[in-house]
């Protein structure tokens, strides 16, 4: 019971590394699930999006997963699995505030933007409370037959012709012995000590740092709106049912509400524009927390009454979310993409990158008897995943740049929506694992026409003419994203209020 012998090991049992092991046992593989907590656990990266539940149902359907399936919607995962926590999300919406002030908008949405992802709340996409989601999934791969090791940790490593893992659970030494390693943890310092991988020479453009936690009582935003006296009957769905965000200068808040009447909330800061180095050393992260609330007081007025409920520990701070190792894969061993880089969580990329990236990698994998071939599929997947990285990072750091006017925010978040309704229909019609990479990232003529916006944007915004700076944008990101715009991206009925984008 010391000894282990698998074709795969994957360390970390998050929902990425339990549906890698689901799949590989699918295909016939022996697999090691090796976590080094316990679940249930705490954890965000908790909204789904409508490419990430249809690259979840072309997996479900093509490996014969029914139980997996209904997670796809929020209806039928309500339906199937009411336990499993979640919280409806209909798109994604976004409230520009001005610091010192009271949000304000118009009847010409001046300070707000809602982009619709789903036709109805049963059809709708869903916030995943990852301690349920992790835990549910994990059993899942128990039930699959893989050999799973919680409350352990690695001691040693090799990682030569074969994978050898010396480890310590419960007090017992044990040795997993595998043909290959998948990492699927962010410990950057477990694979700098277990591989050992160094960090990337690569600079991501974005620079951020966040404080996060799960909250009950936090007031819904339609109602503050409502006190404030302003219209909400132009929106397309519930504001509150969505991914949303307070976007300011330099920054944003995300609220993803939960059925259990539980909100993950968390504060992103530009580390360009607010360094860590500027926060008094002897300042909390509570505290910090409530001087950014004084700076915007409907945000403020929204979070009175809220009180922390995860994790245990209290609200969490990270002074520098991004990182990026130098290497992806190795002879014998993979790293998926919470593993490799990580650049921000603006756009929710991270559930469908990790999906898209698990169903690459496990196919790649079916050469495993071939080194030759094998050596190919990995090549192809490290080059997949590299792509995908920098160009969610050119995403979010265009919007973090543009971040000082609302009208040019709205404009630089029209390449994600344009990348990702024009993915979302290659999942659909190649339904075989053989469809665009994420976010269109090898497109070479999507890639052009985001390079082509971005030079745009760096041009205009040296000008001091604000008004036609924004206009010249909209009309350069509206050319380049022509032949991707299949949703009417800049020409809704009612300016800012984008009724459906999802493909059908």
């Amino acid at each position: 019971m010391n000894h282990h012998r698998v074709d795969v090991v994957i360390v970390g049992a998050g929902f990425s590394g339990s549906l890698a092991a689901i799949l590989l046992l699918q295909e016939g593989r022996s697999v090691a699930l090796v976590e080094r907590g316990k679940h249930p656990r705490f954890a965000i990266g908790e909204s789904s999006t409508p490419l990430a539940d249809f690259k979840l149902r072309e997996i479900v359907k093509r490996y014969d997963l029914p139980r997996l399936e209904p997670l796809t919607q929020y209806g039928t995962w309500k339906h199937s699995y009411p336990n499993v926590m979640c919280g409806v999300k209909r798109g994604f919406s976004y409230f520009y505030h001005h610091e010192g002030q009271e949000y304000q908008t118009n009847a010409q949405h001046a300070s707000e933007l809602l982009v619709t992802a789903n036709s109805s709340r049963q059809s709708a996409d869903t916030h995943w409370l990852r301690s349920d989601v992790d835990a549910f999934l994990v059993e899942e791969a128990i039930a699959a037959g893989a050999i799973y090791l919680d409350e352990t940790s690695i001691e040693h490593s090799e990682s030569s012709e074969a994978i050898r893992l010396d480890c310590r659970r419960g007090g017992q030494l044990l040795t997993i012995d595998a043909r290959f390693l998948i990492g699927a943890t962010g410990s950057q310092q477990l694979w700098n000590q277990a591989l050992p991988i160094p960090a990337s020479g690569r600079t991501l453009r974005t620079k951020s740092r966040s404080l996060f936690a799960h909250f009950a009582n936090v007031k819904p935003w339609n109602d503050v709106m409502i006190e404030l006296g302003l219209a909400t009957s132009d929106h397309p769905f519930p504001c509150d049912q969505a991914a949303l965000h307070h976007v300011f200068d330099g920054g944003w808040m995300w609220q993803l509400r939960f059925d259990d009447e539980t909100t993950s909330v968390g504060l992103l800061l530009d580390s360009h524009r607010y360094p860590m180095s500027e926060v008094n050393a002897t300042l909390s992260a509570a505290a910090e927390w409530r001087q950014w609330l004084e700076r915007f007081p409907s945000i403020k007025r929204q979070l009175a009454d809220a009180r922390i409920v995860r994790p245990q520990a209290g609200l969490q701070r990270v002074n520098h979310l991004q990182h990026d190792l130098r290497e992806v894969v190795g002879d014998n061993w993979a790293l998926l993409p919470a593993a490799v880089g990580f650049a921000d969580p603006l756009f929710s990329t991270g559930i469908g990158h990790a999906l898209f990236s698990v169903d690459r990698l496990v196919i790649g994998l079916r050469d495993l008897d071939d080194p030759a071939r094998l050596f190919r599929s990995l090549a192809g997947y490290s080059l997949r995943v590299t792509q995908e990285i920098d160009l969610i990072d050119r995403f979010v750091s265009l919007a973090y740049r543009a971040s000082h006017d609302f009208g040019q925010y709205v404009v630089a978040t029209m390449p994600y929506f344009a990348a990702a309704t024009s993915c979302e229909r290659g999942v659909r019609d190649a339904n075989d694992g053989t469809g665009p990479a994420f976010m269109l990232a090898d497109d070479q003529e999507f890639l052009d026409a985001m390079r082509r916006i971005e030079e745009n944007h760096r041009t205009l915004n040296a000008k001091n003419d604000l008004m036609h700076s924004v206009e010249q944008f909209e009309q350069v990101v509206a050319d380049a994203l022509r032949p991707f715009n299949r949703v009417g991206l800049l020409s809704p009925e009612i300016p800012r209020m984008y009724r459906y984008t999802a493909a059908k």
